[in-house]
Parts: structure tokens; C-alpha cells; sequence
């Protein structure tokens, strides 16, 4: 990009709110459902709430979680408790991000 004054990074977009209106379920559950998007549900920010739990629990999170260093180093110690092998913390990150997790999200 050249000559570009002001940039900006680009919107992440995280689905925090599905309703499916074809589903048979009752109509309160669907109203339920849907209240986040409701007048009063936006005074009170109910629907950012809502978008910071679902981002905070997104599969990317957990993986970022999982693969992190305190949390292998807590496998890796677990490992050698159970099996006396001691391995690699890198090889770790491999053997879970390969056998256990989506590899779009490991990367």
C-alpha cells in the first residue's frame, strides 16, 4: 500500500448471537434468543457483554491458551511425572496442534 494516509486494521468479526427462526422451538425461547438485540438490552450493553464472553471463549482464545508456554510447560511436567520422559515443550506444541486442534486455529 502506498501513499495511504491513515490506515486502520482490519474489523474482526466474531459471531456472538445465532437464531435460527425455522428451528420448531417455542416462540419464548426465540424471544429469549433474540433479547440481546432488544431496546433495553442495548442500554444496558447486554449484547457487548455478550460478544466479549463469546470472543473470550472463541476456539482461537483456547487454543491460544492451550498452546501457551505456562500451559505446556504445565503438560510437559505432567508428562515426566507419568512417564518419566522429558520432552521438548516445541514438541509438545506440535503433537497438540496436530493431533487435537484445527490447524487454521494452531498457526
Amino acid at each position: 500500500m502506498t501513499q495511504l494516509k491513515v490506515w486502520h486494521p482490519p474489523v474482526v468479526l466474531d459471531l456472538a448471537l445465532e437464531v435460527d427462526p425455522l428451528v420448531p422451538d417455542p416462540l419464548p425461547v426465540k424471544a429469549d434468543a433474540l433479547f440481546p438485540l432488544s431496546k433495553e438490552a442495548i442500554k444496558r450493553r447486554l449484547l457487548d457483554e455478550l460478544w466479549r464472553a463469546k470472543a473470550a471463549t472463541s476456539p482461537r482464545s483456547v487454543v491460544g491458551v492451550v498452546l501457551s508456554e505456562p500451559i505446556l510447560d504445565a503438560v510437559r511436567k505432567e508428562l515426566r511425572g507419568r512417564t518419566g520422559h522429558n520432552c521438548e515443550a516445541a514438541d509438545l506444541r506440535k503433537i497438540l496442534a496436530a493431533a487435537s486442534l484445527r490447524a487454521e486455529l494452531a498457526t
